[in-house]
C-alpha cells in the first residue's frame, strides 16, 4: 500500500500526448494534496534521426529537441503555474526511455512516478512494448500508471 502523504516528489515524464497530460493531471491533484513537488521529465532518445549526420550536426539536432522540449514543458508549467506552483522542468538525454525515467528517479529522490498509459494489449503491446510496463517492473519506487478512458 502506498503512503501518499510522504510523497514529497512526484516524476511525470511527459511525452506531449493526451495520456501524458491525463497522467499530469492525476500528480497536480496529488502535489496539492500532499503538498508534493512536480517534475516534468523530457527524454531525448534514440527518436532522433542523426544517421548520416556529421557529429556537430547530430550534437545541434540534439540541442534543437532539447530546447524544444523544455520550451514546450516550460509552457505546460507556466499554465498551471496558479493551480500547484512548484513544478520543476527536466530534460535528459538518454537513448532508453524507460532506464532514462528510473535513473532520473533514483537521482533525484523521487517518491512517486505517474506516467500514462496507452493502453495496449495483446500483440501491439508484444510488438511495440510498453514505457509504463518497463518503469512499474523495473522501479523501485510506486509507480502510479494512468490509463486513458475507453473513448480515446
Amino acid at each position: 500500500m502506498i503512503n501518499l502523504s510522504m510523497t514529497k516528489n512526484i516524476l511525470v515524464p511527459y511525452d506531449f500526448t493526451s495520456f501524458a497530460e491525463k497522467a499530469f493531471e492525476k500528480a497536480t491533484e496529488i502535489a496539492k494534496k500532499f503538498d508534493s513537488k512536480l517534475t516534468l521529465l523530457g527524454i531525448i532518445g534514440s527518436d532522433i534521426n542523426t544517421s548520416g549526420m556529421d557529429w556537430s550536426r547530430a550534437q545541434e539536432a540534439h540541442d534543437e529537441a532539447e530546447n524544444k522540449a523544455k520550451l514546450d514543458l516550460n509552457k505546460i508549467k507556466d499554465l498551471h503555474n496558479d493551480e500547484h506552483g512548484d513544478i520543476s522542468v527536466k530534460i535528459i538525454h538518454n537513448p532508453s526511455i524507460v532506464d532514462g525515467i528510473i535513473s532520473f528517479a533514483e537521482n533525484n529522490q523521487i517518491d512517486l512516478i505517474v506516467m500514462g498509459s496507452h493502453g495496449r494489449s495483446g500483440f501491439k503491446k508484444l510488438v511495440l512494448g510498453s514505457v509504463a510496463l518497463g518503469v512499474a517492473t523495473k522501479a523501485s519506487i510506486p509507480v502510479l500508471i494512468v490509463k486513458s478512458s475507453k473513448s480515446n
